[in-house]
């Protein structure tokens, strides 16, 4: 089915029940995180294509970033075609995903490269939980940065969820800033 066809079986705006919203909405974003965290854990550890394993795991990366792009090129079409809360919420929680994927394969391999520099990231699952503690501020306190170069990236993705959370909420209540004033 072409972009033509797919857009004239869409509903018309305004005819899709909240139900319907929520359940495209649902079903997008779990795909994202579904597909985006198999590529995170098939990553190889070492070269693309250093031995049969390393090109086996490169493939199924390669075949997650492939449905991600296919469900984000579906979102952007849905975002584009409703401004709706909906479509905000889904780009934020993929951004927000992106972001927490990013992080965490820093510090895996900031973990692996130097393992001095972490208390606790034995794993990806390792580097993955504290990322995602990270971000919810929540902080258990089992796993933490111990080395000044792991001190100054969990400084930076601080930083950037702090900036993050103001462009989301910015975003989701459509305030709109003009020279310093809002309207």
């Amino acid at each position: 089915m072409d972009t033509s066809q797919a857009d004239e079986a869409a509903p018309p705006l305004g005819t899709r029940s909240v139900a319907q919203e929520l359940g495209a909405f649902a079903a997008r974003t779990s795909l994202m995180i579904v597909l985006l965290t198999a590529c995170y854990f098939v990553l190889p550890d070492g070269g693309l294509l250093a031995d049969r394993q390393s090109g086996l795991r490169t493939g199924g990366s390669i075949l997650a970033l492939t449905g991600f792009v296919i469900v984000l090129h579906l979102q952007v079409r849905a975002f584009r075609r409703r401004l709706t809360t909906w479509g905000r919420a889904e780009a934020l929680l993929t951004v927000l995903y992106l972001l927490i994927l990013v992080f965490a394969i820093t510090y895996d391999r900031l973990a692996t490269a130097s393992p001095d520099q972490f208390s606790g990231i034995d794993s990806r699952a390792d580097a993955l939980y504290f990322t995602v503690t990270v971000v919810s501020t929540v902080g258990f306190g089992d796993i933490h940065a111990a080395g000044a170069a792991a001190r100054s990236i969990v400084t930076a993705q601080m930083l950037i969820n702090v900036f993050y959370v103001g462009a989301a909420l910015r975003l989701m209540t459509g305030a709109q800033v003009v020279s310093g004033e809002s309207r």
